[in-house]
């Protein structure tokens, strides 16, 4: 039997019976953090804390649900990783290359700038540079082995009633963590073989790992990781979608079905629209986080898919700027897509600085009436 806030999760995107919706939310910039710190919130956090992003121990002490997973860590990534090396020290910032080997400009982390790195250069530009980081990718590194104890991790975090859950990242956040979005965005038209070795070796090897486990071990829930969509749309078309990531979709999901998975969620910011029926035929089944500001219409994918599409998300961050009676117009816009099940409401990305940590109150009071938590 699940915990209580996992069995809500699990039930809510299996449209079962469930007394309300999880009240959770994604998190925040460290920025807002610091923010609220000076507006009234009560927690000691240390310096790390005080520059993260998910932090359960805030999601606490504003008395949030915290998910409960079991998360099995699959070893699909690079093996050996690159040395990190710190290049240029400047002012105010550094240049580095990390661990993917990416050389990239990024501030101080105290700084209030500090956000997404400035990327200078990326591992593969072509057929040469993936040759090379192809021999990071070995199917066969002895540090693919999966630990005896990371199976009991998962055995007895599922019979304690966690959700079994696996977090991978996706054909194009993967094409884009090694290339870079302009680098990329023309190697689907100059060099298009590769893209396919790309998607085929790394089909094999996330499905290698799979195949690692123990035929009755539960999975009942994958998370995709892949920000590929924009204001104006996804980064590549149904068509391109289509050629060369879903195949890799089909893949690993129909490996995963054979561990009893049947929730599929994907992370894609900006507007992916265009995408949803592409995920759905692989069993991705629940949109994150549904940016409103991007023009992301969520009543128009119920609409279309039906009870098919799961979603999470879809809150505005505007109206909690503003506060008062726009919390109010923001929540009733969203509460027929609550009635229809298959939802969970919540802010649409992290929590921005400019959000009063007294309106970000309001707005979880009034969340919670509305989804019957008090």
């Amino acid at each position: 039997m699940r915990t209580e806030i996992a069995d809500r999760y699990y039930r809510t995107f299996t449209y079962l019976d469930v007394d309300r919706v999880p009240d959770i939310e994604f998190g925040y910039w460290p920025q807002t953090i610091r923010r609220w710190l000076g507006e009234g919130l009560d927690l000691d956090l240390t310096p790390a804390e005080r520059n993260a992003m998910f932090l359960p121990k805030l999601d606490r002490r504003l008395g949030l649900d915290v998910p409960e997973w079991a998360v099995l860590n699959l070893r699909a990534g690079m093996l050996p990783p690159f040395e990190q090396q710190i290049i240029e020290k400047r002012s105010k910032s550094v240049i580095v290359r990390d661990a993917n080997g990416v050389i990239a400009e990024k501030y101080t982390d105290d700084r209030d700038e500090a956000s997404i790195p400035h990327f200078i250069k990326f591992p593969v530009q072509g057929p040469a540079g993936w040759a090379s980081l192809k021999e990071r990718y070995r199917p066969d590194h002895p540090g693919r082995v999966i630990p005896r104890e990371d199976i009991d991790r998962i055995r007895s975090g599922a019979a304690a009633g966690k959700m079994a859950a696996v977090f991978l990242t996706g054909p194009y956040g993967q094409l884009r963590d090694w290339m870079g979005f302009e680098a990329v965005s023309l190697a689907f038209y100059d060099y298009p073989a590769m893209i396919r070795q790309m998607m085929d070796h790394m089909a094999e090897l996330t499905v290698g790992q799979i195949r690692r486990l123990p035929a009755d071990l539960p999975i009942d829930y994958v998370c995709w990781w892949e920000d590929m969509a924009g204001k104006n749309g996804p980064f590549v078309s149904p068509a391109m979608f289509r050629e060369f990531l879903q195949p890799f979709y089909r893949t690993v999901m129909s490996e995963l079905r054979k561990h009893g998975c049947v929730l599929g969620l994907v992370d894609c910011d900006g507007n992916p629209t265009d995408l949803v029926g592409n995920w759905l035929q692989e069993g991705v089944n629940i949109m994150f986080p549904l940016e409103v500001a991007a023009g992301v219409d969520p009543f128009l994918w119920r609409r279309r898919y039906g009870r098919e599409v799961r979603m999470r998300g879809a809150i505005a961050k505007t109206p909690l700027m503003e506060g008062g009676a726009a919390i109010d117009r923001e929540l009733e816009r969203i509460k027929p897509l609550l009635e229809q099940g298959g939802f969970i409401p919540h802010l649409d990305h992290l929590v921005p600085p400019n959000i009063p940590y007294s309106n970000y109150r309001v707005y979880l009071d009034k969340k919670r009436k509305l989804i019957g938590k008090v």
